[in-house]
């Protein structure tokens, strides 16, 4: 197949997608694929989204090289697969809307300011400035496990089947849990900026990085350190 336009057309059909369907998992307009699909548009920055959604080689979806989604040699799911482990994860409905719970009150935990992520300790737990003490849903370190508001959009899943984080939801992290497995969610800092961020830890053949659920934000691949993992999350009521 000599064009992008074939090859995207080919790799929908083969995923067995609907041009809305394909919308809903890459986060891609549905008339920008229909452009893609017609040849009507070179090199589009939804081609990325696409190869996630579709399980195929970005490479060949962009340039034609590499293996074509039905070649036998390709074998492995892609790499980008945000799939979790098996693993304990807790999720309740929407919390009391004010409990009332005093500073260290057993099974309770801080819901702290993302600029106090970077620096938590258990030591320092006492001090840190909470914006109030919750109950944590999941089995958790006591005394290690902190709260945060979910920032952005970038872990929110664009179909049913994975859990989705949206901005505002609360999620629990337990920070002595510093050896994530491939997919477990988890809070890290990013060497070059100091940063704190939420994402999927990756980790394949000796290689680590942090992907987003929401296909419109790219994976980070520079250096980082796993701050703690995600244990569970209130979610909010339909």
């Amino acid at each position: 197949m000599e064009t992008i336009a074939a090859r995207a057309l080919a790799a929908r059909k083969y995923a067995k997608m609907t041009q809305k369907q394909a919308e809903a998992a890459s986060g891609v307009k549905q008339s920008n694929i229909s452009k893609i699909e017609r040849g009507d548009t070179g090199r589009s920055m939804g081609l990325l989204a696409l190869a996630r959604a579709y399980r195929v080689d970005p490479n060949w979806l962009d340039t034609g090289d590499g293996p074509a989604p039905w070649d036998k040699v390709q074998v492995r799911p892609a790499r980008d697969n945000a799939n979790e482990p098996p693993g304990p994860y807790r999720v309740t409905r929407t919390p009391p809307s004010s409990p009332s719970f005093s500073p260290g009150t057993p099974g309770t935990v801080p819901l702290i300011a993302w600029t106090q992520a970077a620096s938590w300790n258990s030591a320092a737990r006492e001090a840190i400035q909470a914006e109030r003490w919750i109950p944590c849903v999941a089995h958790h370190s006591a005394g290690n496990t902190y709260a945060l508001r979910v920032r952005g959009d970038s872990m929110t899943a664009p179909s049913g089947h994975m859990k989705s984080y949206p901005a505002e939801s609360i999620i629990f992290v337990d920070t002595l849990q510093t050896t994530p497995a491939d997919g477990e969610r988890v809070i890290a800092r990013l060497e070059a900026s100091n940063e704190v961020t939420f994402k999927v830890f990756k980790e394949e053949d000796g290689r680590r990085w942090l992907l987003p659920l929401n296909p419109k934000h790219e994976p980070i691949r520079m250096a980082f350190t796993v701050l703690g993992t995600v244990v569970g999350k209130w979610e909010d009521e339909d």
